[in-house]
């Protein structure tokens, strides 16, 4: 079991509905992978500051409302979740909150799930971090398991991850930089 930081432990004590992201995780501006979320130091402050999460009803894990724009985060998984989990996840989804600063359409669907530069780049935060904590290679992939990735694209992700990692190779990133229609999505 990984013992985590005082910086990555959560408030579990909250109700369903709307609260600051430094409400859930009060004390992550002393995380060192908000570095890896936004570099500059500025546009950081300014992101976790402003960013809000919004804990709904029902089954399901954490995404980006784009329209809001804000974190949703499932009462189940926020009461179920492991903290290491939840806390690797609020990074990765504060990372699409950048992205979406940036102009990125976090749904782009010209891309697979495991091929938009967005994810690579949410998931490579995660990854880091958790490495970063004493995440095995098992404990990663099991990290990375859900209904919607097969073993096979879980595999690829991890691929992507790593170049991003080694060398900063984000795939379809010029393609993601020209934009596509923005659609609506909200996986539950």
């Amino acid at each position: 079991m990984i013992h985590l930081p005082d910086f990555a432990r959560l408030d579990r004590s909250l109700a369903a509905g709307d609260h600051r992201y430094l409400a859930l995780v009060p004390s992550i501006q002393r995380s060192p992978a908000l570095i890896r979320v936004a570099p500059d130091p500025s546009v950081r402050s300014r992101l976790v500051e402003s960013a809000s999460v919004q804990i709904r009803g029902g089954r399901g894990y954490a995404f980006v409302d784009v329209e809001t724009p804000c974190i949703v985060l499932s009462e189940w998984y926020y009461q179920a979740g492991s903290d290491l989990d939840l806390y690797l996840d609020l990074l990765h989804e504060l990372t699409h909150l950048r992205q979406l600063e940036d102009g990125f359409d976090l749904w782009d669907e010209r891309f697979e799930y495991v091929d938009r530069p967005t994810e690579v780049e949410g998931y490579a935060v995660a990854i880091e971090e958790g490495r970063r904590l004493g995440m095995t290679d098992d404990l990663v992939l099991q990290h990375l398991s859900n209904p919607w990735m097969s073993d096979a694209d879980i595999q690829r992700l991890v691929g992507h991850v790593d170049r991003f990692l080694n060398g900063g190779e984000l795939p379809n990133i010029a393609q993601a930089r020209e934009g596509a229609a923005r659609k609506s999505r909200r996986p539950w």
